[in-house]
């Protein structure tokens, strides 16, 4: 394995919370999050665990920038895809 992914997979797993969301939860939430986020609002509560989630999980994380970048076309068509992290600001 790959020294740089091996790290980068033990940094997951020490970040791991005692109580995590599902993939489908995840799913669930990862619209509410998106328009949060876009919105400028807090993310808390349950989104806090969505944000976590996203950092842990590419699955989700791509279907997360897909959304967000769907959501951005929609309001702002000039507006270009991109990869940030969530809780980033672009």
């Amino acid at each position: 394995m790959d020294p740089s992914k091996f790290t980068r997979w033990i940094q997951k797993v020490m970040a791991t919370q005692e109580e995590e969301i599902s993939c489908s939860v995840c799913f669930d939430l990862v619209s509410d999050y998106v328009e949060t986020e876009l919105a400028g609002g807090e993310i808390k509560g349950a989104l806090r665990r969505v944000e976590h989630h996203l950092h842990q999980c590419q699955a989700c994380q791509d279907e997360y920038e897909l959304l967000r970048d769907l959501v951005r076309s929609e309001e702002d068509p000039q507006s270009s895809p991109g990869t940030d992290l969530p809780g980033q600001n672009p």
